[in-house]
């Protein structure tokens, strides 16, 4: 794979993950994610394949698992 950042980020906004860089740093999360959900990689590649599992297991969550304010998973842990 040979995405850029911007590619990388577009795909994972449109599955409802943010992604931002800081150095060589990836943190990708939920949109209004906690730090307890957040996950850190230095490749991008993974930065990609970790935010689509994410927001691939958000959506297998029930509706009970979302908080009903923000819609993300209130205790969902990946890393």
């Amino acid at each position: 794979m040979n995405m850029t950042y911007k590619a990388v980020q577009d795909v994972l906004r449109k599955a409802g993950i943010v992604i931002s860089k800081k150095g060589e740093l990836h943190r990708i999360n939920f949109f209004s994610g906690l730090e307890n959900t957040a996950y850190y990689t230095t490749s991008l590649e993974d930065a990609l394949e970790r935010g689509l599992a994410m927001a691939r297991a958000a959506e297998r969550l029930p509706a009970s698992a979302f908080a009903k304010s923000r819609g993300r998973p209130t205790s969902a842990h990946f890393g």
